[in-house]
């Protein structure tokens, strides 16, 4: 136990990057759920009679039988917590801070760059890859906990390659990382990807080793292959700085495109996860997603022709 707390208190000191789908609070996720399921079973129990309802019909039909359950207290559906005016101007700060900051320091980072360069190259051509195929039994220990429910955990641990240049790579791109999940992909939405609750990086050791800890919609291969296949790039920026990535070319190149090397590599620093939080079983980032627009459709007193045809179509 004492063991555990000192892991926890680590964890809570390092310098950390996270990443989190900015979705709604828990208790609106399970009642905008809530609202699907019962829009869903009436529309199934009478769906002769509504089959020859326009989607605007059907859209002031569905509010009228919305309003009857909140009256009867079947449905509750409670507005969301207003955001702080103090954390909204921290926001704020925090989303011109990053760009002004690139912009004082441009000088400098132009006159550095061609060192870097230079020095990030040599290392790419020399740094070891370490991809052999993981132990049998490690795969099928880390299988044993995953595919339960719709949504899997992942917990990924190694060591950073040495070096300042390395080091420094890492934290500007975590940092880049960070900025983009908070002000640029928001409602679900990683770039293309549209699988992830949540994803935190942390520094061990002073920096010389990271944990990387995610909740993930579907399979490990599909994780694997969503990151491959719509941001290898993004994997190559920040994975390869460890130590025995498959070797990349000017950082976003390479690398996981080679996917045998690239997935032997993380089944290799992949952990077993022994806890992890999901408020809402069954549902996946699309379902909170969708279900959130169910909502705000039904908030509209009046959609356009258009706009009634889009949101039936989520039901």
């Amino acid at each position: 136990m004492g063991r555990l707390h000192a892991i926890i208190r680590t964890i809570s000191l390092s310098s950390a990057i996270s990443m989190a789908t900015p979705i709604p609070s828990c208790t609106t996720s399970r009642k905008e759920a809530a609202l699907r399921d019962a829009l869903e079973n009436h529309l199934a129990q009478n769906a002769s009679a509504l089959s020859s309802l326009g989607a605007g019909e059907l859209h002031a039909m569905l509010r009228r039988f919305v309003e009857t359950e909140q009256a009867a207290g079947r449905l509750t559906l409670s507005p969301e917590a207003r955001t702080p005016v103090g954390w909204q101007i921290k926001n704020l700060g925090h989303l011109l801070a990053l760009p002004l900051l690139f912009l004082l320091l441009s000088p400098l980072l132009i006159l550095l760059a061609p060192f870097y360069l230079l020095r990030l190259r040599h290392l790419e051509k020399t740094d070891p890859e370490l991809c052999a195929r993981v132990d049998q039994a490690h795969s099928d220990q880390l299988a044993e906990a995953e595919d339960h429910y719709v949504t899997n955990q992942f917990t990924a641990m190694g060591s950073l390659k040495p070096g300042l240049v390395r080091l420094a790579t890492t934290i500007l791109i975590l940092t880049i990382v960070n900025y983009a999940a908070r002000h640029l992909f928001k409602r679900g939405r990683l770039a293309r990807i549209r699988t992830i609750h949540f994803a935190r990086w942390v520094f061990l050791d002073r920096k010389k080793r990271m944990v990387f800890f995610s909740n993930y919609d579907g399979t490990v291969e599909a994780y694997m292959d969503d990151f491959i296949n719509k941001t290898g790039f993004g994997l190559n920026t920040v994975f390869s700085n460890g130590i025995g990535y498959p070797r990349t070319d000017w950082l976003v190149f390479g690398g996981c495109s080679e996917e045998q090397k690239y997935k032997n590599f993380l089944r290799r620093h992949t952990l077993p996860t022994q806890v992890w939080y999901k408020a809402y079983p069954g549902l996946t980032a699309i379902d909170l997603e969708r279900n959130g627009r169910l909502r705000e459709g039904l908030e509209s007193s009046a959609l356009s022709d258009e706009a009634a045809i889009v949101w039936a179509a989520l039901l």
